[in-house]
């Protein structure tokens, strides 16, 4: 009796396996069949329609089989309902259409204008649809996504998956922000987040090239404002973001020129303090910097090292104050002060405290380095 009870098992286990591997075998084939989303651009026109352009990777299969390659086609779906979308694309396709490695959405300044709610939510109910997937906002034509101009890249959504979640790139001149921060975000503090700005270079030389052009910020939905490259590193700060690249500050020895300073890593400390209706906000940065650029000549010696040091602390100080003051004056927080309040006193939560609200930022900036004489022209 057990002798053939486990030649039942052994044969229901063969069975088991042969059937896991033909499944295999069958979904690998079925990869050839199969049109892969890699980059999504959402618009709207004059009629309120909704634009979405899917940038696609498709298998073309030639008479032989090891000579399959792989083409990059771009569909235009326009649509009055984007639930409809994907159904509309997979009538344009000779394939069914997978989401599941899709790497970007971008939205259009004039979409993201409108409310990035018409479209939004479908990505994140869509099953096959990755919560990783990053988010950012589209400066540029759509002619551009369509064709774009990056010939060592063959997918568009490869090459803004990397700028976008590049620690070089988005630490000074953006932020890296994907679905499923951004609904979480969206539920907490004054509900703004910020998305990275991308744009696309309309020089002669450089005509058609993506890059980041500073951050969009958007609350409940709908883009209230930018702040512009040269201030979305300050922004970062107060944020306690990590940061790197390089900030400029006067040369002590030839006022005409700079010296750029390169972060080699950033420390944050903030205390919050509410008394008397006012919430005072203080925070400390500590920076840790390399000489990385001299413009015209200069000894660094003590005395001018300590005045690079001290000219830079009041730069980024002032700098981040006016970014603060400026959407302060908005009524706007993009710094998380409600949040940060709500957590350290909950029962006082549902004030918009960022009309009351005063910031102080102390800067602290240690130059790495020599004392040698360095010249550069």
């Amino acid at each position: 009796m057990m002798k053939a009870l486990s030649r039942q098992m052994l044969v229901i286990l063969v069975l088991a396996v042969q059937c896991l591997l033909l499944s295999s075998c069958l979904g690998y084939r079925d990869l050839d069949h199969i049109v892969f989303v890699t980059s999504i651009l959402i618009d709207q026109d004059e009629e309120k329609n909704i634009i979405i352009y899917f940038e696609t990777l498709n298998s073309i299969r030639n008479s032989s089989k090891e000579a399959n390659q792989e083409e990059r086609i771009v569909y235009k779906i326009a649509t009055q309902n984007p639930g409809d979308a994907l159904n509309r694309l997979e009538t344009h396709t000779s394939a069914p259409v997978t989401l599941a490695h899709n790497k970007v959405i971008l939205f259009t300044e004039r979409f993201a204008a409108s409310g990035l709610d018409q479209a939004f939510e479908l990505f994140d109910r869509w099953q096959e649809s990755s919560a990783r997937t990053l988010l950012g906002v589209y400066t540029g034509s759509t002619d551009t996504f369509v064709r774009p101009n990056h010939e060592e890249e063959a997918m568009t959504g490869l090459y803004l998956y990397d700028m976008l979640g590049s620690k070089a790139s988005v630490t000074s001149y953006g932020v890296k922000l994907n679905i499923r921060e951004f609904m979480n975000q969206k539920l907490i503090g004054d509900h703004v987040n910020s998305m990275s700005v991308m744009n696309v270079s309309k020089d002669k030389d450089t005509e058609g090239q993506y890059y980041l052009d500073g951050l969009a910020l958007i609350k409940d939905y709908k883009m209230v404002g930018r702040v512009g490259s040269e201030k979305s590193i300050y922004f970062n700060f107060l944020l306690d973001n990590e940061v790197s690249g390089n900030i400029n500050t006067q040369n002590p020895e030839d006022r005409t020129k700079t010296v750029s300073l390169l972060l080699q890593n950033n420390r944050y400390h903030s205390r919050l303090d509410y008394k008397d209706g006012i919430l005072r906000m203080n925070i400390l940065l500590k920076l840790s910097t390399d000489v990385s650029v001299i413009q015209g000549k200069l000894q660094l010696n003590e005395e001018n090292i300590a005045k690079l040091e001290q000219s830079m602390s009041a730069k980024i100080r002032a700098d981040c104050l006016a970014l603060f003051q400026e959407w302060k004056d908005k009524g706007t927080d993009i710094f998380d002060i409600q949040e940060k309040f709500e957590r350290k006193y909950p029962k006082l939560a549902g004030r918009n405290i960022i009309e009351n609200t005063e910031l102080d930022v102390k800067v602290l900036v240690d130059i790495n380095g020599t004392t040698t004489l360095r010249d550069a022209e």
